[in-house]
């Protein structure tokens, strides 16, 4: 065990004295050496000084502003870190709780936060982080709480403040005294407080506090974090180390929630319109009436199933097998666009051999082709292309990382979850088109595309849409996909090789091991309705737009 004093003799010496205590092996007996070295010399102008809990700086402080960093971390060999001057007057100076920031009162009646940031050359610096302002006269005192990261100011007229530094609220300000206030203690639990006035004499305050690391801009705004070099969104709701300072950003986990919603809709919007508009307008009804059911029937899967899929044996497939991914995306579209226009180009009586509304059954060969061929080619690609390992060449060319379980995985797996929803809707409000419209329009000229792009979508349109929007509220609400397939990370990342923390996920993750009553729980359901709020808004668009399509297109 070590213990160490730093303090100031009259002629302005810096001393510091270090004791370690060793017990003997053999009769228990204690004994204690110590040590005590000068650091500097003729410091008498320093007023305020601080030694931080890890016994490695020492903070110096001067009524005139100039502010002095040692590092003491070698007590034999001290060396001076910083000097800088604040170009105000120092009146109080304290560690916030943790020992990393300091609290600074001035005479003009702020507080400003420092900590150290370090610059372009890793070099720590204190920089002045935000400051808080209680009066127009001097700072006279600063306590802190002891478990976070608020405090207490009182001012030389009487005023009292209660401050939180990370949400950077102002939470009390009142005058309790009529001659200016001496010195300030708070309780343990936040919840009481007693000030000295100058005169000796004692107020007793009462506070109700619960939560003040809440605020609008620690929620929704970038926050300038202890240890951090700049401001940031983060979410971090617990730690090991007790030190640890909450982190209730929610544009993380609500970034997180778009981008998976995205990824699922880029994926599932053009199979499910696309499919849905073949099998209403071309299929015959024999095919109808084998297709549309068995798509229906992918809505019977549980979301579990896909997120168990998707995590252990869809995630290390791509992993394993990305350039014919990325070489099947590519070949797929071609492959069905180039067999169209061959078959366009065929003899008529070969093309007779097949009534147009079974011609998708031709493709299914085709596609099973393309996808055995992309995935032959796999390890050619990714000697040829990719310098034998695709994702050290993203890493080091593109500077994209990559991870197993990314938005390409939940943007298929979810995908297969929404396509049903989207697909049933699209499909009946297209088949529901009247026939005389369709046929109205075949008889004056019009080609069966023409039709189709003119009239029959045109009317279906607010079918369509409520599809797509009714998809992307069950994207954004989903909740077991994401949490099995996307590696839970809260990062602000919109690559498709990177995963995220979703709102959903977020709650079916945290809720269970979440105090009750604490502000981690409140934030989860305040998370709750912020869900609630995306489903809510984009189903309201999705009805106001349906509306006015069908306004618009439903006299045709």
């Amino acid at each position: 065990e070590m213990a160490m004093i730093v303090a100031m003799t009259d002629d302005g010496e810096l001393l510091v004295s270090s004791g370690e205590k060793e017990v003997s092996f053999l009769d228990d007996a204690v004994t204690v050496e110590t040590e005590t070295f000068s650091i500097a010399s003729d410091l008498g102008n320093y007023s305020h000084l601080l030694l931080s809990k890890e016994m490695d700086i020492v903070y110096l402080a001067s009524r005139k502003g100039d502010i002095s960093v040692y590092d003491v971390s070698d007590a034999e060999y001290p060396e001076q870190i910083e000097a800088l001057n604040l170009k105000t007057d120092i009146t109080s100076f304290e560690f916030l709780t943790g020992d990393i920031s300091l609290l600074v009162g001035n005479s003009k009646g702020n507080i400003s936060q420092w900590f150290p940031v370090r610059d372009d050359n890793g070099t720590a610096r204190l920089t002045k982080i935000r400051e808080f302002s209680l009066g127009t006269t001097a700072i006279t005192g600063i306590t802190t709480e002891h478990s976070r990261k608020g405090f207490l100011a009182i001012d030389d007229k009487g005023e009292v403040g209660v401050f939180h530094t990370t949400a950077e609220k102002t939470i009390l300000k009142e005058k309790l005294m009529d001659v200016a206030a001496k010195t300030v203690a708070i309780a343990p639990r936040a919840n009481a407080a007693m000030i000295e006035d100058q005169q000796g004499n004692l107020a007793f305050i009462k506070l109700h506090n619960e939560h003040p690391e809440v605020s609008w801009s620690s929620l929704w705004g970038e926050v300038w974090y202890e240890s951090y070099d700049k401001p940031d969104y983060i979410w971090q709701s617990s730690s090991a180390s007790n030190d640890f300072e909450a982190k209730f950003s929610l544009i993380p986990i609500s970034f997180g929630t778009i981008k998976a919603a995205f990824y699922a809709m880029l994926f599932a919007v053009p199979l499910a319109i696309f499919g849905a508009i073949y099998t209403a307008y071309f299929m015959t009804p024999k095919m109808r009436s084998v297709v549309k059911p068995t798509i229906e029937i992918m809505e019977a899967l549980p979301t579990v199933i896909l997120g168990f899929l998707a995590g252990l044996w869809l995630a290390p497939m791509l992993e394993a097998n990305l350039p014919a991914i990325l070489a099947m995306i590519l070949l797929l579209p071609l492959s069905v666009i180039a067999a169209s226009y061959i078959w366009h180009c065929m003899p008529l009586h070969i093309r007779n051999t097949v009534s147009d509304g079974w011609l998708a059954g031709l493709l299914i060969p085709l596609v099973i082709l393309v996808v055995w061929i992309s995935f032959s080619l796999n390890h050619p690609l990714e000697a040829l292309l990719f310098g034998g390992n695709t994702q050290q060449w993203l890493d080091s060319e593109l500077g994209v990382s990559f991870d197993q379980r990314n938005s390409l995985v939940v943007g298929i797996a979810m995908g297969f979850a929404v396509i049903p929803t989207i697909f049933s809707i699209t499909e009946d409000a297209i088949f529901g088109v009247p026939k005389h419209l369709t046929n109205g329009s075949l008889a004056l000229g019009a080609t069966t595309w023409q039709t189709l792009t003119r009239v029959v979508i045109l009317t279906a349109s607010p079918g369509i849409f409520t599809a797509v929007m009714i998809g992307f509220g069950r994207a954004v609400g989903e909740t077991m996909i994401v949490l099995m397939a996307t590696g839970n990370t809260p990062v602000m990342d919109f690559s498709i090789f990177q995963g995220m923390r979703t709102l959903s996920a977020n709650i079916a993750v945290e809720m269970p091991e979440s105090e009750v009553d604490s502000t981690h729980y409140r934030v989860l359901f305040l998370a709750a309705l912020v869900l609630f709020m995306f489903t809510f808004f984009f189903n309201t668009i999705a009805e106001v737009v349906r509306q006015r399509l069908r306004k618009k297109y439903g006299s045709l």
